[in-house]
């Protein structure tokens, strides 16, 4: 059970973090279409605990999830501003370093420890691999880190998806935007298994009232996005469910098992 640790925290800290946490998973409303994803971490127990990474842990949502059902996790970003960020939030949920830490680090640096090699059970990886140019690299990296049978978990645009198709949509280089529009299901399930992994489940997240209400965020609330998705919440929430039953899938879902052969 966690419970908030707030004695250290301003009035003004404890009421950013109260809604922050109310927010949850976050202002983005393609990420709340997908924070279902969480129902399928693995379950630990306090004596087996499920050891986890979450690259790029973002605002610490999907780390927290992992840690809510058993997990001890290990969440890395590569901004120090996000590390601070996830380390607050996690102090004002009252959980312990030793159940979730956050490290300034890349994965590449992280698979580069001898210590760390097949020492996680599971790894998530949402919204990250279309920013990496060698996407193969990376996976290789995270089997590496994955013991026997160990799970990933990836999401990625729906490639085909055109809600904003007016905007740029990759950069050449890695420079934080995309390096590539997304995947569909089988370029994602082909370098999964190019990498060393085994294809074991697919999803598909969006409707017609989450790509609606997106409009709106881009189209009209702008750089205001943030506080106007809170103030207009209960309109917005109200238009993504009364357009739910139709499809419009942004995002892509693939659970894949760490390949006993080898590559």
């Amino acid at each position: 059970m966690l419970r908030a640790y707030t004695e250290n925290l301003s009035l003004a800290a404890r009421a950013r973090l109260g809604l922050k946490k109310l927010m949850f998973p976050g202002t983005n409303w393609v990420s709340r279409d997908k924070s279902r994803v969480a129902r399928m971490f693995l379950e630990g127990t306090p004596n087996q605990p499920v050891r986890t990474l979450d690259c790029g842990c973002g605002n610490a949502y999907f780390s927290i999830e992992a840690v809510r059902r058993g997990a001890r996790c290990l969440g890395i970003t590569i901004h120090e501003w996000e590390k601070r960020n996830c380390e607050e939030m996690r102090a004002y949920l009252g959980i312990s370093a030793a159940a979730l830490e956050f490290r300034q680090a890349t994965l590449e640096s992280l698979a580069a420890d001898p210590e760390r090699r097949a020492t996680f059970e599971q790894v998530i990886l949402l919204d990250v691999i279309e920013h990496i140019l060698d996407a193969p690299k990376a996976l290789r990296q995270i089997r590496d880190l994955l013991a026997e049978d160990g799970l990933v978990y990836i999401t990625t645009p729906h490639r085909d998806w055109q809600a904003h198709s007016e905007r740029i949509r990759v950069t050449r280089f890695e420079d934080g935007w995309h390096v590539r529009n997304g995947y569909t299901f089988e370029q994602l399930e082909r370098v999964l298994e190019e990498s060393g992994f085994e294809p074991v489940d697919r999803l598909r997240f969006g409707t017609l009232g989450s790509s609606a209400v997106t409009w709106i965020q881009h189209r009209v609330f702008g750089k205001w996005t943030d506080p106007l998705t809170v103030a207009f919440f209960p309109i917005l929430k109200l238009i993504a469910v009364a357009l739910s039953p139709w499809k419009d899938p942004h995002t892509i879902f693939v659970l894949a098992r760490k390949r006993r052969d080898g590559l």
